[in-house]
C-alpha cells in the first residue's frame, strides 16, 4: 500500500543545561494525548543498537489540530515543535526544535502528520518534554493585550529505556500503521522497509491490520537461530490472534509482524512478544497496550472534545478514568453507556445519544461567548443539554415596570415550593438586570446521565430556572432553580 502521509524527520541540536528534577513524574504510561487547539500525541520506543541504545520519539499531529491551525492569506500554517530529553536525575540534556510548514493542500486525513525523532540514550529513566506551538495564532483576552502569545500545548513525563535480560536485549514494540519496500535513506526505515509509525497505538476503521516492529540482540558472538511469537490478548486475557516465526542464525533479530484485527470489537488490547534463541531455557518478553476503534470520531477528533462531551454523563472519578483511556477503550465505554439508554435497541440509531450530541452542538452555537469558553459549559448550556428546549421562556433584556427581576422573584416566592432565597438585588427603583426564566412542564424526559433503571421513577412534571446577566455582558448565570 502506498504511503499517503506526510513525514518529517528531526535531528539533534547541541545539548542544553538540564533543569533540576521535580517530583512530578508526568502524565503516566505512553502514549500521551494532549488536547486543545494545538493538541498532539506522543509515543516512544527504545531500541538496542551498535552504540548502546536509541530512543525513537513519535509525535502525531491529528486532523483536529491541523484543521484548527491559524493560516495566512495563502492558506499555509506554521508549527514549532520542541522536544527535550534528559536523564530523570539530571546530567546531559538533548533538545531539538524544528519549524514545520503546513501547506494549504496538506491533507487532514485520519492519520494526520507524524514526526519521528532519534536520540542516543542510556538504560534507565529519561525525562521527555514535548511542546507544539501554532506560530501564526494569537491568544486573545485582556491579559494578552499588547503581547503576542501563540497557542501551544506541552507535556512532560518519564519514559523507561529497558535494561538487558540475561545479557540479551529486546526492544520496545514499535506500532506501525503502514509499511512498504522503499530504496534509499530515510529516518522512517527499518531494514528494507519504509514505515509510518502509529503513535496513537490505534487500529480499526482506517487500518485494521496491526503492524509492529521489534529488535532483539544476543550476547557478543552468539549467533544461534531465533524464534519468536506474538500474541494479541483482549481485556479478559484471552488470545484473539497470534503469529509465530523463526529467523536465521545471527546475533541480531529484526521482527516484523502483521495481524488481522478486522473482526475484533472496539476496546483495549495487549500485544505480547516473546523471542528466544535455539536452546534457550527462557524467552525475552515485551508487552504493550493498544486499542481498536471503529468510529470515525475516535480517529479524527481532539481527545479534549471527546472528554468535554462526557463531562455531563460521568461522575468525577469516572471522568478521570475515562480521560486516561485510549481511543478504542473510550469508544467501547461510550457504546456500553448509550446502549443501556437506547429506547429502540432493535434499530440502528440510538435516539438518546443523537439527541444528546445535537443538544451539545446547539449549546455551543447558541450560548458560547467570546472569552467565556464553549457554550456547553455555560449555565444555560448545561440546563439545555440536560432537558432540551423549555416549554416557555420569559426573556427581559431591559426589564421595566412589573417585569423586573424583583417582581419575578416575588412571583417565584408566591408560587413555587422552593423560595428564591437571597438573590442579590441592584438598581434604583427595582432590579433592572437582564434575566431569563425557563419553564419545563408536562412529561419532562430524564437527563441523559440518569440511571436507566430508575429514570422513569424520578421524572418531574415542572421545572423552573432563573438566569441573570449580572454585568450586562451576555453572561447569564443560574441564580435559582426548582431542580
Amino acid at each position: 500500500m502506498p504511503l499517503g502521509f506526510a513525514l518529517l524527520a528531526l535531528g539533534m541540536l547541541p545539548a542544553l543545561a538540564a533543569p533540576a528534577r521535580t517530583d512530578d513524574v508526568g502524565p503516566g504510561p505512553l502514549p500521551w494525548r494532549i488536547g486543545g487547539p494545538a493538541g498532539f500525541t506522543v509515543d516512544a520506543a527504545a531500541f538496542p543498537d551498535s552504540a548502546g541504545h536509541e530512543l525513537e520519539v513519535y509525535v502525531r499531529i491529528p486532523p483536529s489540530t491541523l484543521e484548527a491551525l491559524a493560516r495566512d492569506d495563502d492558506g499555509a500554517a506554521r508549527l514549532e515543535l520542541t522536544v527535550q530529553l534528559r536523564s530523570a536525575y539530571g546530567g546531559r540534556s538533548q533538545q531539538t526544535t524544528r519549524n514545520l510548514a503546513i501547506g494549504a493542500a496538506d491533507s487532514s486525513g485520519g492519520f494526520g502528520k507524524v514526526v519521528i525523532l532519534h536520540f542516543p540514550v542510556r538504560v534507565g529513566t529519561q525525562r521527555l518534554a514535548v511542546k507544539l506551538s501554532d506560530m501564526l495564532s494569537r491568544k486573545r483576552g485582556l491579559i494578552y493585550a499588547g503581547r503576542h502569545r501563540v497557542r501551544s500545548a506541552h507535556v512532560e513525563g518519564e519514559v523507561e529505556v529497558p535494561p538487558a535480560q540475561a545479557d540479551r536485549d529486546l526492544s520496545d514494540i514499535e506500532f506501525v500503521w503502514s509499511e512498504e519496500a522503499a530504496p534509499g535513506e530515510s529516518p522512517f526505515r527499518h531494514g528494507d522497509r519504509r514505515i509510518l509509525p502509529n503513535p496513537e497505538r490505534l487500529y480499526g476503521l482506517l487500518e485494521n491490520d496491526l503492524r509492529a516492529f521489534f529488535v532483539a540482540r544476543a550476547r557478543a558472538a552468539d549467533e544461534r537461530p531465533w524464534h519468536w511469537v506474538a500474541r494479541v490478548l483482549n481485556a479478559n486475557g484471552e488470545v484473539v490472534t497470534q503469529r509465530e516465526a523463526s529467523a536465521a542464525a545471527a546475533r541480531w533479530l529484526e521482527g516484523h509482524l502483521v495481524l488481522d484485527l478486522a473482526r475484533e470489537p472496539a476496546g483495549g488490547y495487549d500485544l505480547e512478544v516473546k523471542a528466544w534463541q535455539e536452546g534457550d531455557e527462557g524467552a525475552l518478553l515485551r508487552r504493550a497496550h493498544f486499542s481498536i476503534a471503529w468510529q470515525r470520531e475516535s480517529w479524527l477528533r481532539n481527545p479534549r472534545d471527546i472528554e468535554d462531551n462526557v463531562h455531563f454523563l460521568l461522575q468525577p472519578d469516572e471522568e478521570e478514568r475515562f480521560g486516561l483511556m485510549p481511543p478504542g477503550e473510550q469508544e467501547r465505554y461510550l457504546d456500553d453507556f448509550w446502549s443501556r439508554r437506547d429506547p429502540t435497541p432493535e434499530t440502528a440509531e440510538n435516539e438518546t445519544r443523537t439527541t444528546y450530541l445535537q443538544r451539545i452542538a446547539y449549546a455551543n452555537r447558541t450560548y458560547g461567548r467570546f472569552g467565556l469558553g464553549k457554550g456547553m459549559f455555560s449555565d444555560m448550556g448545561r440546563v439545555y443539554i440536560r432537558y432540551g428546549e423549555p416549554s416557555d421562556v420569559l426573556r427581559q433584556v431591559i426589564p421595566a415596570g412589573d417585569a423586573t427581576l424583583s417582581q419575578i422573584l416575588a412571583q417565584i416566592n408566591a408560587t413555587e415550593d422552593r423560595e428564591a432565597g437571597t438573590v442579590a438585588r441592584r438598581g434604583l427603583g427595582g432590579d433592572i438586570r437582564p434575566f431569563e426564566v425557563w419553564i419545563y412542564e408536562g412529561e419532562i424526559p430524564a437527563p441523559p446521565d440518569a440511571d436507566p433503571g430508575v429514570a422513569q421513577i424520578f421524572r418531574r412534571r415542572r421545572l423552573l430556572f432563573l438566569f441573570v446577566d449580572e454585568q450586562g455582558l451576555g453572561d447569564y448565570r443560574l441564580r435559582y432553580s426548582t431542580e
